[in-house]
C-alpha cells in the first residue's frame, strides 16, 4: 500500500496529524510506504509512480484537491486498472467528496474504514476545457462548476483556510457577489437537449456535496452512470443571499430559477468568460465538455 500525504492540507493540519495516522496504520499491522507532496500536481506524479512500482492500493491523505490529483494519477490512457483500489483519509478544509462516499471525516475512523473497508465501484467525470488558450482534459470525482461557482473557488484558493472550508467559501461568495455578472450560456445535454439562457452557475455533479457541506445535488448517486446537472439561473444578488441556507439544506431545487437535469454528457459554451472549478480546484474555463465514465474507480469504503 502506498500512502500519498499532502502535509500542507488544511493549513498544515494534515502534516501535524500524520504521525498519529501512521501509528494507527502500523498498529493494525498493515504494511505501507508513504510519500509526501511538495507542491501542486505532485500527488498526480506520486500516484503514477506508485502504479509503476506495482502498488495496487493507493491512499490519498488530504483534501478534495489532493484526492483529485491522486485520481488523475491513477488514470492511464483513459482507464483505471480494475485491480487498483483507492483509499482516502480526509484531512482538508472541505473534504466534500467523502460525504457522499460515507467515509468518516475523523481521521481515526477513516483509518479504520481504510483498513477494513471493501472496494465500491463508482463513476468518474472527464472534463475537456480551455486553459490559457489550449485544450486540456481533467478527471473529477465529486463536483465541477462553471460561472459564479468557479469565481468563488478562484478567490477561496487565494485565501487562508485556517477557519475551515465553509467560512472562506461564504466570505468569498459575498465579496464576489458584489461584482459578478451572470453569463449567457448554451448548455447541451446528451447531444440532444439544448438550453440557452442567462445563468449564475452550471454545476455538474457526480457527488452530492460541495463548498464545505453545501448539499448542491441531493439526488446524485456515485454509481448510476449519470451526472446531476444543477443550473442556477438569472438570479439577483439578493436572491443568491436569501437562498444560501436552502442550498446547505438541499431544498434549493424547488426554487423557480433553479433547474435540475440528468445526463451522460454535458457541453457548456458561454458568451462571456466563464471560470471552471473541479473538486475545489480552478482548472480552466468554458467551452467545456463533461463526460461520465461509468464504474471507473474502486474506492475502499
Amino acid at each position: 500500500m502506498r500512502v500519498i500525504v499532502n502535509p500542507a492540507a488544511a493549513n498544515g493540519a494534515v502534516g501535524k496529524r500524520w504521525p498519529q495516522m501512521r501509528d494507527i496504520l502500523r498498529a493494525e499491522g498493515r504494511q505501507f510506504d508513504a510519500s509526501f507532496t511538495e507542491g501542486p500536481n505532485h500527488a498526480t506524479e506520486l500516484a503514477r509512480e506508485a502504479l509503476s512500482a506495482g502498488y495496487r492500493t493507493i491512499v490519498a491523505v488530504g483534501g478534495d484537491g489532493t484526492l483529485n490529483e491522486v485520481v488523475n494519477g491513477l488514470i492511464i490512457e483513459g482507464m483505471v486498472d480494475p485491480t487498483v483500489n483507492l483509499g482516502i483519509i480526509p484531512g482538508g478544509t472541505g473534504s466534500d467528496s467523502v460525504r457522499t462516499l460515507g467515509i468518516p471525516r475523523d481521521y481515526r475512523a477513516a483509518c479504520h474504514c481504510l483498513l477494513h473497508g471493501r472496494p465500491h465501484c463508482i463513476d468518474l467525470g472527464l472534463i475537456t476545457c480551455v486553459l490559457e488558450g489550449r485544450e486540456i482534459q481533467r478527471y473529477f470525482l465529486n463536483v465541477a462548476g462553471l460561472g459564479f461557482d468557479g469565481e468563488i473557488v478562484e478567490r477561496v484558493n487565494r485565501s487562508s483556510k485556517a477557519l475551515g472550508g465553509t467560512i472562506p467559501f461564504l466570505s468569498s461568495l459575498f465579496v464576489k457577489l458584489l461584482t459578478y455578472q451572470n453569463k449567457t450560456v448554451e448548455v447541451t445535454l446528451n447531444c440532444q437537449q439544448r438550453l440557452l439562457q442567462k445563468a449564475n452557475s452550471v454545476i455538474v455533479c457526480n457527488g452530492r456535496y460541495a463548498a464545505g457541506s453545501m448539499h448542491i445535488a441531493p439526488h446524485a448517486v456515485l454509481d448510476d452512470g449519470l451526472f446531476d446537472v444543477v443550473i442556477i439561473g438569472d438570479t439577483s444578488r439578493l436572491e443568491v443571499i436569501a437562498n444560501i441556507p436552502r442550498i446547505y439544506r438541499g431544498t434549493h431545487l424547488s426554487h423557480p430559477k433553479v433547474d435540475e437535469y440528468r445526463a451522460r454528457e454535458v457541453r457548456v459554451k458561454a458568451r462571456e468568460r466563464m471560470l471552471l472549478q473541479a473538486d475545489g480546484e480552478l482548472i480552466g474555463e468554458a467551452p467545456t465538455t463533461f463526460q461520465i465514465i461509468p464504474q471507473a474507480l474502486h474506492v475502499l469504503v
